[in-house]
């Protein structure tokens, strides 16, 4: 089981996909914006972290710089999961540490366990 951290400024997204991910036994973690996902990030030192870009306040690019700036939380997988195309920003993603990203169009719920489960189990190697 895994402590996972979804953060998305839209509600049904952080429902899909967190109703999944806990009907195949993990804990979820949701935060509605940058400045939540943030502190949530510190507070909970998730297994690993679903963020979207486009949110208001603080944007999913500045949420993952803070992050893998930050000594206790850097380690912690961190994919994009997004409505906007990888080349619109995955260089930019990919310089600041990003693990994966995920187009949201083209990602069941499913493959996010699969991802949760994957993550977890090279954990510690």
């Amino acid at each position: 089981m895994a402590k996972v951290l979804i953060v998305d400024d839209e509600e049904a997204i952080l429902m899909m996909y967190s109703e999944s991910l806990k009907a195949g036994g993990h804990s979820v973690i949701t935060a509605g914006n940058g400045e939540e996902g943030i502190e949530s990030a510190k507070k909970n030192k998730p297994d690993l972290i679903f963020l979207d870009i486009i949110m208001p306040r603080v944007n999913g690019l500045d949420v993952l710089k803070e992050l893998k700036a930050d000594p206790d939380v850097k380690n912690i997988p961190v994919f994009l999961l997004t409505n906007l195309p990888e080349d619109a920003s995955g260089g930019k993603a990919k310089e600041l540490g990003v693990t994966g990203y995920l187009v949201k169009a083209q990602v069941e719920p499913a493959k996010l366990e699969e991802i949760v489960e994957e993550a977890v189990k090279n954990r510690g190697k």
